[in-house]
Formats: C-alpha cells, structure tokens, sequence
C-alpha cells in the first residue's frame, strides 16, 4: 500500500505544479517518467513481466524490456486520460465505468466504491462548471487505474491484455491518432489542439449527444467483449467502430 499512497500524492504533485505553473510537457513527460521508474523500483510487483492473451497458448514474455514496458504503458494511460479530458463530465463517467468492471469483478472493491462515490460527488459540480479535473485529477486516476489493472494482472490473473486494451480502447486510440499526425506536421506530439474525438463530435452534435455517443461506444465494446466467445473479434470491433465513428463525423475524410 506504501506505493499506492506514495504514487497518489506524487502525481498529485506534479498535476497541481502543472495546472498552477504550466509545465512544459517534456518536464512533466521527464518528472512522470522517473516517478513511475521509481515506484516499481520500490514495489516490484507493479512490474508488467508477461503478456498472456487468450488467443496466444503461449505467455510473451518480455524479459529486460518488462521494466520499460510497464513505464511506457502508466505514461500512455496518463496522457491519454488527460487529453480525454476535453468536455463537461467525460473523464469522470469513463472512470466510474471503469472501477464499476473492478467491483464486478471484486478487485479493490472497498477502493473502487469510494472513488466512485467521489468522482459523482465531483461530476455534479463539474456539470455545474463549478469543478474541473485538472492534471492533478487525471494523473491520480490514471495511476489508480494502472496500480489496480497491474496488481490484479500479475496476482490473479483477473485481466487478459487484449481485455484491458478494449477498456482504455477510445481515450487510447484517439491519443494515438492525435500523435501520429502531429508528428506528420511536424509538431510536437504534446501540443494541445482542437482535433479530439470530443472536439470533431460537437462539429455536428450539441454537448449532450457528443457525451452520450462517446460513453455509449465505451460502454458497447466493453460488453461486447464480454459476451462474445472470440475475443479477437470484439479487438477488431473496437478498431472498427472508432474509426466509423471518425469517418462519420469527419467533414473532410481527409483528415483521419
């Protein structure tokens, strides 16, 4: 528990110094970076050894890239949580879906309540404009979320890496897509702009429709993956159904 509490108030931390003094994101990139190297040097079982899919016999191992890899993926949650973060009571609905799966699945269920019970207490304001998020707020359940997926992945086998990937599918395949064409403009992959999935959905719809399309779609691949026996199906799913929902609501197709 040492690590949990320790890494909550650090990224809590380094959020608030963000919102307050506006870090460049390479400092915060850097400060993220050796909190998390830190943290699974002090709580080894944070460390992400094996990838075991359901339609793979044999687990990947990854060896001397586990440290790396596991870094890598806790700064991917963290970035694309934050750049989720584009409208009224979208990260705060996503991350009660999320500790919902946990208490279904009786992982930190006493943990997870309590979040709950605050993110709803958080969205009532923030649906008021009276509450924001901030860095401070995406970084700790960003790091929620990667301490309890990990802890529960490596003691109980309680996730498959394809199941986790479908959970943080649209945050993370947006921010991958967001990345991949700023760097194709020659921009640093960091820079805020107005391309989100958030963002090219209220070209078309009011605020209300655009929350309630993007939760839906969260909400239909994740049951989606439960109740089909083929796992890889619902992957190709998830891939399928943010890209018709880009191309759909994409002016000039040219752009995805």
């Amino acid at each position: 528990m040492f690590s949990l509490i320790l890494g909550i108030n650090l990224f809590f931390l380094i959020g608030l110094f963000d919102d307050k003094f506006n870090l460049s994101p390479n400092k915060k990139l850097f400060l993220n970076f050796f909190v998390i190297l830190f943290l699974i040097l002090l709580d080894e079982n944070l460390v992400v050894r094996e990838l075991n899919f359901s339609f793979f016999n044999v687990p990947i191992e990854l060896r001397n890239f586990s440290y790396m890899f596991t870094i890598l993926c806790i700064l991917l949650l963290i970035n694309a949580l934050n750049m989720f973060d584009g409208i009224n009571l979208q990260v705060g609905s996503y991350c009660i879906i999320i500790f919902g799966i946990f208490i279904f699945k009786n992982l930190f269920t006493s943990l997870s309540i309590i979040l709950i019970l605050s993110i709803l207490l958080y969205l009532y304001f923030n649906f008021k404009n009276k509450s924001f998020l901030g860095d401070s707020g995406t970084q700790i359940l960003a790091f929620l979320i990667s301490y309890i997926l990990i802890k529960s992945y490596n003691y109980e086998n309680a996730f498959r890496p394809e199941e986790i990937f479908v959970i943080l599918s649209i945050p993370g395949l947006d921010m991958f897509r967001l990345f991949l064409f700023r760097l194709i403009k020659g921009k640093n992959p960091f820079q805020p702009d107005r391309n989100h999935i958030h963002h090219i959905l209220l070209n078309k719809l009011k605020y209300n429709l655009t929350f309630f399309t993007i939760q839906i779609l969260i909400i239909f691949n994740i049951v989606f993956y439960y109740l089909t026996y083929t796992k890889i199906i619902a992957l190709i799913l998830t891939f399928t159904s943010y890209i018709l929902l880009l191309i759909l609501f994409t002016k000039n197709r040219n752009k995805i």
